[in-house]
Formats: C-alpha cells, structure tokens, sequence
C-alpha cells in the first residue's frame, strides 16, 4: 500500500494568522521594554516628616536629679562607695541637672568659668564637692551637702 502526500502552497493560510502574530510580538516587545525600563528607573522616594522630638519636662528632670542624689548617699552609707567618689557623682549630677535644665553643657567647665557665668548657687555647691573630691581624706559632711544640693534642685528655676 503506498500513500500519497500532496505539498501545500506556501504561506496558503490566511494572512489575518501573520498579521496577529505579528501584533502580539511587537506588544510583547514594547511590554519587555517598558518593564526593563521601569526596573532600573531610580526610584522616587517621599521624604518621611521627622518625628517631634519631645524635651524631657523640668519634672522629669528634677526627679532624676533627685533618685540620682538619693542613691549616691544610699551608696555611700552601705560603704559601697567612698566620700571622695560620692563627691564626684554630686558634681557630675549636679552639672548634668544644670545642662539639662538650661540645654547648655556645664559638665565639662571648671570653678571659676561657673563663678563667670553667674551661676553662684551651683558654683557653691560645687566649690563645697572639690575639697571632698581632690583630697584623699576629708571630714566633710556629705549628707547635707546632699541636702543642699536637693534643696538646689527643687528651687532651680
């Protein structure tokens, strides 16, 4: 038995078929591009508001001031630390109560710098921590220097 296959014309179908294959290879060329073209396009970013920074109040600041000093002269009476040292941790809160409150740095200034600037109640106080502080022994009384700084605390305006 032998069969017979007759050859088809070329391009005998119907051209409506190339023509839609065509439309749908350029629509599939441009979608290409215009999705590479929007990969690496930088992309535009709105700026975030910054969030409001909120100042501690002067409550907040005084209380601090306050458990700090309390804890120093707690320290001090279990013998966990010794008078010079709790002088030292009085000048530091008390520059840092002042920084805080005034939003200016006065930890790092020295006596006199304090006396310029016309801060004689924290000049005192500190003035009464430095004998304290540089000596190796004193006989001075911590709990009411405590006290005065508690005092200076509660007062500062």
């Amino acid at each position: 038995m032998e069969f017979s296959v007759n050859m088809q014309p070329e391009l005998g179908m119907s051209p409506g078929w190339i023509i839609l294959g065509g439309a749908i290879l350029l629509v599939s060329a441009i979608l290409f591009a215009l999705v590479f073209i929007y990969k690496k396009a930088p992309k535009t970013v709105k700026p975030k508001a910054p969030k409001p920074v909120s100042k501690p109040t002067s409550f907040y600041i005084r209380q601090k001031a306050l458990i700090s000093i309390d804890k120093v002269a707690f320290d001090l009476s279990k013998s966990g630390i010794d008078t010079r040292e709790s002088y030292q941790r009085l000048s530091l809160i008390m520059r840092t109560f002042v920084s805080e409150m005034t939003g200016r740095n006065f930890t790092s200034l020295t006596l006199s710098e304090l006396k310029k600037m016309g801060l004689g109640s924290l000049a005192g106080l500190i003035e009464n921590c430095y004998a304290p502080e540089f000596a190796l022994k004193t006989e001075a009384d911590f709990k009411s220097d405590a006290e005065k700084a508690k005092w200076m605390v509660k007062t500062w305006s």
